[in-house]
């Protein structure tokens, strides 16, 4: 197994540092303690085991991830997705959040978790595993949420190719929390089948989908996903008919079963590669990029635009505060939140 650390960034108030581990199939990923920012994936071809393809979208130049409104490969935080109306009541108080994404809240606010800086508390290694944990103080009434929250967030590679990511808060009065990670995937990767997400097959463990309003927020109901375009329950390929009917931007109900389990697989059918996800979390918000800008400066000089990445983003509903028949994010004061996001790659589908 291999691990690198080294400064990449350094001011007055901040030293921002790039962890690389590497096991000993040759995975390995690279990511900074700046937003848990995750700066690539990379896979080995089966047939040729010492040549890699990056998976991940990203930004080649540093600067351009400190200075980007996107979400690309952060940890998304205090509460990730949307917040209806940038506002909610908890005990019988009013909060108003920022309006990032007028009239809701998105994804933490303005200077989300994916915009602080993380301290590194600990890097381990042994024979199999390589493991990073890093933490953030999250002050009381930052971005509007009430309560001091300490938070941590555990990045694991193992020699079963598996990457797991584990988030954990405390808070000193009741809050809201609901982090997770936002990978863009595109695992045609940056070489010569280099191309927009068609082509990707997608199966998603979920009969449900929330039901989403012009504004992307949930209506409150849950319909099956039989006959319609959000039906994932037999691995289905992504095309442009898909994306041109508006793509997917909506949270899938895994809700029946609270413990670590199966939800997700996604494979490029030109590499082979893909991820096969496993979360604790009761939903899970599939993107395929609908939003993404015309044109991004990727890795390997790549010009990235809209559809190039999709996104598995295990977490609570969206506007779960608001919707009294989803699961509450409610973190009470003595309680402690816990998230378990388990990234299975492989290069064999």
């Amino acid at each position: 197994m291999f691990l690198n650390t080294k400064k990449i960034y350094d001011n007055d108030k901040s030293s921002i540092y790039s962890i690389t581990f590497k096991n000993d199939n040759n995975y390995e990923i690279t990511f900074y303690n700046y937003g848990g920012y995750i700066h690539n994936i990379k896979i080995p071809y089966k047939d040729n085991p010492k040549k890699l393809e990056d998976v991940l979208l990203g930004y080649d130049n540093f600067k351009d991830c400190l200075e980007a409104p996107d979400y690309f490969n952060s940890i998304i935080g205090r509460v990730g997705n949307r917040i209806s109306n940038s506002e909610f009541n908890l005990n019988n108080n009013l909060y108003k959040l920022s309006k990032n994404i007028d009239p809701n809240h998105l994804h933490g606010g303005v200077e989300g978790f994916n915009k602080k800086l993380w301290k590194i508390k600990s890097i381990k290694e042994n024979d199999s595993e390589l493991l990073c944990e890093l933490e953030y103080f999250s002050k009381d009434l930052e971005e509007g949420y009430p309560g001091n929250l300490s938070c941590t967030a555990i990045y694991i590679l193992n020699n079963n190719n598996e990457f797991t990511i584990k988030y954990s808060a405390e808070s000193d009065v009741d809050t809201l929390v609901n982090i997770t990670n936002h990978n863009y995937w595109n695992f045609h990767g940056h070489g010569e089948f280099y191309q927009n997400i068609t082509d990707h097959s997608v199966k998603i463990f979920s009969s449900k989908v929330c039901e989403n309003n012009e504004t992307s927020i949930p209506t409150g109901n849950i319909i099956e996903v039989k006959d319609t375009k959000y039906d994932f329950l037999d691995h289905k390929v992504i095309n442009d008919d898909l994306l041109n009917l508006g793509g997917i931007d909506n949270n899938y109900d895994v809700s029946k079963n609270l413990s670590t389990k199966k939800v997700a697989e996604i494979f490029s059918k030109l590499t082979r590669m893909g991820v096969i996800y496993f979360t604790n979390q009761p939903g899970v918000q599939f993107y395929t990029g609908n939003m993404m800008v015309n044109k991004y400066d990727g890795k390997e000089n790549r010009k990235y635009g809209k559809h190039y990445g999709l996104c598995i983003e295990p977490q609570f509903f969206p506007d779960a505060i608001n919707q009294s028949n989803f699961i509450s994010p409610i973190l009470k004061v003595g309680e402690k939140y816990s998230s378990t996001i388990l990234m299975k790659l492989t290069n064999d589908f």
